[in-house]
């Protein structure tokens, strides 16, 4: 069976909020709409409500002199919400709690900032996850992973550099703050200003907050953090050292890390929100975010500054769920519950007016509401659910830049998928446009989450490689000594910072179960070794204007210091801004490189290059062929050794893999001393040759096991899929 790629379907957009437009107009004094960090003044985005700078005139000159004319200070509560809410969502959220507010004598102003991470969620969390066989107990790992590789991570960014826009010059938050600024100045004592933040919504005050100050906002009596999403970093940063000045007090209102674990995520992840933004959102894995228990407790700071509720001190946390008294409850059992749990929003009131007798809020939304856009139609599986024999090969030719196009990988793609169909297996092909590097990484996870101990899965790929910068230290943690660079596939949209490095092809690996076997084919250049040197930009075009006058191309790429630039960005690290240089400083940790029981084979050496001739990889002319006859009688090693028999003198292909695995048959399954290997009708019992190795060890099922597979191939990889 053979299957070709296509994208994985996006999440349908999110339905409208169902309001009249008489309802929408009630709201326009109560709602400062925002698209990319500016005013969203007119059609865009999600686009039902609109704010002009206009409807901030009218907002300071009208709607609150007027609702302040009744005397005394009236509380100023400025809303944000959080990354789940779309903004039909927030606005319905808005209309049901705003005549609540305005009831308990406050004026509140939300902060509905267009952020999309449902629509993400739902391609992250897509239904191949729930139906994939053989997850058991690392199918949180699985979504994890997925998440990090699919739309969910860019948009994470996004929605924070949305939120670091929006009091930039320009910004339609700091058009807010300079308006605000000068209404307390010319009315003093008229307001006091509050601060709630959901979720992604305490990021967006952790610049909101200081860009107002300079704005004339002297004092924020109170910030209520409701299960936060901001990094314990940015908050440090940010907004603790202004508790107790230009902040008056702080207040958190968050689940217990028991709470946080029976959380779940559309019924797919089986945590809460937070701990996936914690593994898949951040630039490096185990993020400290504030809402979790954990993180707070791990923090010597945060462990001080934060005092039990009912102290009486600048900064308390209530842990939910928990009914202690009137300002200190909340019953919010998952992480969406908090901005609408009655317990947790009356006791947030009560802080804010410093009274107990107050009007509760009316009403809750359904827990469904928040996740009904993440539940996208599943994708049709690459390959059937019952194949025990799995091949993925990616060719790419047609790159967007004329100077990348190769005329070979599409061929090489093909003949590997016609030698490995006519040996059992169900193949899917991903080529040129669709080989991005989302569909090729979510392809491989599908892959191998899906396999279950006894499966055979083999890997081709053919099309560019490269180097890229080393984010996270883990290359010269590795011994490498002055290696600074990690290698990188190149996919379709490489050039704009999609590059395929060798932790993303490790978090894969890392879910790969005991006792399946996978080998790979890479047809692709490398310059591995320790002492390489990568040619600049000129000499790379001098050797492929000679090469090409030859009809020889190579099948490596050089990133450009803007190429380069966008892969810092695309990983969160963008160059210049402060938030960029705190990820930098927090990526340290370096993936441990366990023992490694893959097989690859590569295409040439650690300083040389893979060529094409004649509209194929030299590699895969000799090896493809060979294949068929290979199976059941030759070993790794001896399929190696006539591979490489008589080979091209400019490069000489290799075999990296344990010592096992190089005296094992050549896609073979072992058990109990007997080989299988994969033909056209099944799989078919061998007689392997006295010398072979037919063993597949199956290690213990421990947490160091697993840690080791992380990297299994890693190490292999390092000298193969730079260029």
């Amino acid at each position: 069976m053979s299957t070709t790629s296509g994208p994985l379907p996006a999440a349908a957009a999110a339905r409208g909020s169902g309001l009249s437009p008489a309802q929408l107009a009630a709201l326009r004094p109560h709602i400062v709409n925002l698209r990319d960090g500016k005013l969203a003044t007119g059609p865009g985005g999600e686009g039902e409500l609109y704010t002009t700078l206009q409807d901030l005139d009218d907002l300071f000159t009208r709607h609150l002199p007027a609702f302040t004319g009744r005397g005394g200070t009236v509380p100023l509560v400025l809303f944000a919400h959080g990354g789940l809410v779309t903004e039909a969502n927030g606005l319905r959220a808005a209309h049901r709690q705003i005549p609540w507010w305005k009831a308990n004598g406050v004026y509140p102003v939300y902060f509905a900032w267009e952020t999309g991470l449902v629509p993400a969620l739902g391609d992250a969390l897509a239904g191949w996850l729930s139906g994939s066989r053989g997850l058991g107990d690392v199918k949180d790992r699985v979504v994890e992973v997925a998440a990090r590789f699919g739309q969910g991570r860019r948009i994470w960014e996004d929605m924070k550099l949305d939120a670091e826009a929006a009091v930039a010059d320009g910004g339609g938050a700091l058009a807010f703050a300079d308006r605000l600024g000068t209404y307390l100045n010319q009315r003093p004592g008229s307001v006091s200003v509050h601060a709630v933040g959901h979720s992604a919504g305490a990021i967006f005050h952790s610049h909101f907050l200081p860009a107002a100050r300079f704005s004339g906002v002297d004092r924020v009596e109170s910030l209520s953090l409701l299960a936060p999403a901001v990094r314990t970093d940015l908050f440090k940063e940010k907004l603790l050292p202004e508790v107790g000045r230009s902040i008056g007090r702080v207040d958190l209102f968050t689940m217990t890390e028991e709470s946080e674990k029976a959380d779940n995520c559309a019924r797919i992840y089986g945590k809460s929100l937070l701990y996936l933004v914690r593994a898949s959102f951040e630039p490096e894995e185990k993020a400290p975010i504030l809402g979790l228990q954990e993180c707070i407790e791990a923090d010597d700071t945060l462990r001080t500054f934060f005092r039990p509720a009912g102290t009486g001190l600048p900064a308390e946390v209530v842990w939910a769920p928990v009914e202690a008294g009137p300002r200190n409850s909340s019953k919010a059992t998952s992480h969406g519950d908090f901005d609408d749990d009655r317990a947790t929003m009356s006791s947030v009131l009560r802080r804010i007016v410093g009274r107990d007798d107050v009007e509760e809020l009316p009403g809750q939304r359904s827990r469904a509401t928040t996740w009904q856009a993440a539940a996208p139609a599943a994708p049709e599986p690459a390959w059937p659910r019952d194949a025990t024999r799995k091949a993925l090969c990616i060719g790419i030719d047609e790159y967007p830049d004329p100077r990348d196009q190769l005329a070979g990988c599409v061929a090489d793609a093909g003949s590997w998928a016609t030698e490995l169909e006519r040996a059992g297996f169900a193949v899917h092909t991903v080529v040129n446009a669709a080989a991005t590097r989302e569909n090729i990484l979510l392809r491989m996870l599908e892959m191998v989450s899906g396999s279950v101990s006894g499966d055979v899965l083999v890997i081709q790929y053919a099309g560019h490689g490269t180097t890229a910068p080393d984010l996270d230290g883990d290359e010269a943690a590795s011994g490498q000594v002055g290696n600074t660079e990690d290698e990188a596939l190149c996919p379709v949209d490489f050039r704009s910072g999609e590059l395929i490095i060798d932790d993303d092809l490790g978090l894969v690996w890392d879910v790969l179960p005991e006792g399946v076997a996978l080998t790979l084919f890479f047809d692709s250049c490398h310059s591995g070794s320790a002492q390489r040197v990568v040619q600049s930009l000129e000499e790379e075009a001098r050797a492929a204007a000679e090469d090409a006058a030859k009809g020889v191309k190579r099948r490596y790429a050089v990133l450009a210091a803007e190429d380069r630039r966008q892969f810092r960005r695309c990983r969160g690290y963008d160059d210049g801004s402060a938030a960029g240089a705190r990820r930098a400083a927090a990526s340290t940790q370096a993936r441990a490189r366990g023992p490694q029981r893959e097989v690859l084979f590569s295409a040439c050496r650690p300083d040389e290059f893979a060529f094409e001739v004649a509209g194929h990889g030299v590699f895969t002319t000799r090896a493809a062929p060979l294949l068929g006859a290979a199976l059941g009688r030759l070993t790794n090693e001896q399929f190696h050794a006539q591979v490489a028999d008589g080979f091209d003198a400019r490069q000489h292909p290799e075999l990296h893999g344990p010592v096992s695995g190089r005296g094992r048959i050549l896609l073979a399954v072992a058990s109990d001393g007997a080989v299988s290997v994969p033909a056209a009708g099944g799989m078919v019992p061998v007689s392997p040759p006295p010398s072979a190795d037919v063993s597949m060890p199956v290690p213990a099922r421990t947490s160091e096991a697993r840690a080791a597979k992380v990297a299994a191939l890693l190490r292999a990889i390092a000298d193969v899929i730079e260029d």
